[in-house]
């Protein structure tokens, strides 16, 4: 439970937009991601009951431009990535996006406030993949520790492809059981179960 509830909090502030052209740190893009972020669901908001459809189209819009998906996917696929036929492999990419994309959209309906702070110049970058440290603080809670995973894509653009909160990787996490779940079950009934969510 505290798990999902960590999951839960951190895919609050994934979902933002970023329109500049220019290639932004890891640690300006999560920014800017969580200031969009929180403008999107104040309008949302304002208008009364937002609903799961609201923060599924500001997921869609804001929020997955800014996942490696691919990279997430393939990194699921674990050990089954060998042998995959490649529309297989393009089935399980659209799958792994639709599964976030409703994670996400289930996430931002919790969200009630909480601040996001990220640590000035903590910016661990080796040219390719970064980490950035930040922190989600809530009245009357424990803060939560996170450590944002970015990759630089061909493109010259960050992406988040992974998220460690209070040291536990959600990335491997999900691969784990999606690893087995392929192993039980065959990769046509995973992709199945992840458009299903």
């Amino acid at each position: 439970m505290k798990f999902l509830k960590l999951f839960l909090v951190v895919a609050v502030f994934f979902s933002g937009s970023l329109f500049a052209q220019t290639q932004q740190s890891p640690q300006q893009l999560l920014k800017s991601v969580a200031d969009t972020l929180f403008a999107d669901i104040a309008q949302v908001n304002a208008k009364g009951d937002a609903s799961k459809e609201d923060m599924f189209n500001i997921v869609e819009q804001r929020l997955m431009p800014h996942i490696d998906i691919k990279f997430v996917a393939f990194k699921l696929l674990g050990k089954h990535i060998k042998g995959i036929e490649r529309e297989q492999a393009v089935n399980f990419i659209d799958a792994v996006e639709h599964y976030l994309t409703g994670t996400y959209a289930g996430a931002l309906m919790k969200y009630t406030g909480q601040k996001v702070v990220f640590e000035q110049d903590n910016a661990l970058s080796d040219s390719q993949y970064a980490t950035v440290k930040t922190q989600i603080i809530q009245a009357n809670a424990p803060t939560i520790d996170l450590h944002f995973k970015l990759r630089l894509g061909k493109d010259e653009q960050w992406k988040v492809y992974d998220i460690v909160a209070e040291g536990i990787s959600l990335l491997s996490a999900k691969q784990k059981e999606i690893i087995q779940r392929i192993s039980d079950v065959g990769i046509e009934s995973v992709i199945s179960e992840l458009k299903s969510n």
